[in-house]
């Protein structure tokens, strides 16, 4: 029976897709799965089947073409993936997750940033020494269950990367479908983007109005944990408004090479501008002593990186 679907995107993809095509492909569709149960109960395996079901429908490409449907030459030599109603839907229910382990884990390393930072500048009776040593420890801790956290997910969507580096086109009705999906997330999309921007804000007011009462650590502390939420909010909204443009080709996804090698750029630029933030950090923080003021790297270390990708992205989205 997936055969007889598989076989039947394959014939209708190279057709325009609109409602009069996809309501032919089902009045088709279903013909030809009820011929073959009746096949399956008189006997036949399988196979047999399905052989005989498409051979006695004949060319389903005359059928298309005596109803004035020409084929259209673009979607022929179109590289990329046809996809069907059901994996659209997975990768979608797949993203959505990875986007809420990914900004749990970017959240998780704030946080820890900020207890890191909170206990090295309260000594709560230990010796400085060990307290520090034990920020430090949880620190790296928190790193660690991260980077866990990344590397599971990016195994997980592993699976997906020709959809990234081919992009994918959807028949007539999964296209329409995801569409109207894509504008009732925009109102949740919006929602996270101005929640994000409240919690900055937040983290900004309450910093200030902590460090006037001379608490300078604890508005230090609480202000790294709002920021990390408001990130986790940026993330987990700009990865579902990005899988629902990579299904409907929109936004950067319209120009594939364009945004392929910005990809491969920005991809190879993270590979050593985080570990060198990192490296900073620890120096800055442990060499010179300086918790309280250490935290500035991680917030201008995104910023600037953002501004990078979002230039080289930008950059390459003109190219034809």
């Amino acid at each position: 029976m997936d055969t007889i679907k598989t076989y039947l995107d394959n014939i209708f993809a190279a057709f325009p897709q609109n409602e009069k095509l996809w309501k032919l492909k089902n009045e088709m569709q279903a013909d030809m799965i009820e011929k073959y149960q009746e096949l399956k109960n008189e006997g036949k395996s399988e196979h047999e089947a399905v052989g005989s079901v498409i051979a006695n429908f004949g060319s389903i490409e005359e059928i298309i073409g005596e109803l004035g449907i020409e084929k259209n030459e673009t979607i022929t030599s179109d590289e990329r993936i046809l996809i069907s109603n059901e994996k659209a839907k997975e990768y979608l229910s797949e993203i959505k997750k990875s986007s809420i382990w990914i900004g749990a884990g970017v959240w998780l390393i704030l946080i820890g940033v900020s207890i890191t930072n909170f206990l090295s500048n309260n000594s709560f009776g230990f010796a400085w020494a060990k307290l520090d040593a034990f920020g430090a420890l949880i620190f790296f801790s928190f790193i660690a269950v991260a980077v866990i956290f990344f590397i599971v997910n990016g195994i997980r969507m592993g699976k997906y990367e020709d959809y990234v580096a081919k992009g994918v086109r959807l028949d007539f009705r999964t296209q329409t479908e995801i569409t109207n999906q894509s504008e009732r997330f925009n109102t949740r999309y919006t929602i996270h983007i101005a929640g994000g921007v409240a919690m900055i804000l937040l983290g900004v007011g309450s910093f200030t109005i902590i460090d006037e009462f001379r608490f300078e650590n604890m508005a230090t502390t609480i202000f790294l944990m709002i920021i990390g939420f408001a990130v986790f909010l940026f993330i987990t909204a700009g990865m579902i408004k990005g899988a629902y443009d990579l299904l409907l080709t929109k936004g950067e996804h319209k120009n594939k090479a364009g945004f392929n090698k910005a990809g491969k750029i920005i991809g190879t630029l993270a590979c050593v501008y985080w570990p060198m933030a990192t490296i900073v950090y620890l120096i800055w923080s442990f060499v010179g002593e300086a918790w309280t003021i250490s935290w500035l790297v991680w917030p201008v270390s995104g910023i600037l990186f953002g501004a990078i990708a979002g230039g080289v992205g930008a950059w390459y989205s003109q190219e034809k």
